[in-house]
């Protein structure tokens, strides 16, 4: 189907993309880290960069934008047997860069005997975020975790005892050990347990149409693989396992693969930032 639609892009665009009929609806930040909520009614397939990304039955889709995203994307939108097409510009970002220092040097430096269960840690990581399901729970929103101060941001490269590591890919919300950690929405549970070496005790949470969050350094889980949650339900507890120098939460979010800001699903229902296309 994909080729079918792509060899129409090919022969009309020069057409389709200098007027469309339908307008759609972006609501969100165009920028590197960010999420965008898109609703173009009658829309059978969508595609960001001819790759197709999930759409609900009354036409609303989500897009995320990695750290590093490209300036231009280019978004196309399948109806019978036309493609619209709407490129779009993204704008950068200016990440901050943290200096920690006091960390374990293993947790810096892994032995060859941590590198295996980093390793283990990968695949169970990549195989819950690629869990698949097709009820978009996310429509439902999303609140924070945790109450706490914001320690760590997206994005952000950190420097642990003066060595450079890969940039942060969620936020850390500093609390009190034991704290409870809520479910961010509905969802099913991908992966709950540990203690892993980067994220010590971890719980992802699937929420529909490739849409993951993550919660990790907890002390403790209270769900397992499988389970049904609501939004508020209990799921864990903060703590400090894994790499982690205090006690705190870190909160990821994932889509297709792309880590974006999750501060940026608590604006999903947000018409502030808003246009058509």
């Amino acid at each position: 189907m994909m080729k079918h639609f792509k060899a129409i892009y090919l022969t009309c665009f020069s057409i389709l993309c200098a007027s469309s009929a339908n307008a759609v609806e972006i609501c969100g930040q165009l920028a590197q880290g960010e999420l965008i909520k898109g609703q173009a009614e009658g829309a059978e397939q969508v595609f960001i960069d001819d790759k197709q990304v999930e759409i609900t039955s009354d036409g609303e889709f989500l897009i995320a934008f990695d750290r590093d995203a490209e300036k231009a994307k280019t978004l196309q939108i399948a109806r019978s047997e036309n493609i619209d097409a709407y490129p779009l510009e993204i704008a950068p970002t200016t990440w901050d860069v943290q200096k920690i220092n006091g960390v374990p040097p293993r947790k810096v430096e892994p032995t060859e005997k941590d590198l295996h269960k980093i390793n283990i840690e990968r695949e169970d990581l990549h195989r819950a975020l690629s869990y698949h399901t097709t009820t978009p729970l996310w429509q439902k929103g999303f609140v924070m975790p945790v109450k706490g101060r914001i320690s760590g941001n997206f994005g952000g490269q950190r420097i642990m005892n003066k060595k450079p590591r890969s940039p942060h890919r969620g936020i850390d919300i500093a609390a009190p050990e034991n704290t409870p950690v809520y479910a961010s929405s509905d969802g099913t549970v991908t992966l709950s347990g540990g203690d892993y070496f980067y994220i010590g005790n971890v719980v992802v949470l699937d929420h529909g149409q490739n849409l993951s969050t993550i919660y990790a350094h907890l002390k403790n889980t209270t769900v397992k693989k499988g389970d049904k949650v609501k939004q508020g339900d209990i799921i864990g507890y903060v703590g400090k396992t894994g790499r982690a120098t205090g006690p705190h939460l870190h909160w990821g979010a994932s889509i297709n693969n792309v880590r974006f800001q999750p501060l940026s699903l608590l604006k999903l229902g947000d018409k502030t930032f808003c246009s058509n296309l």
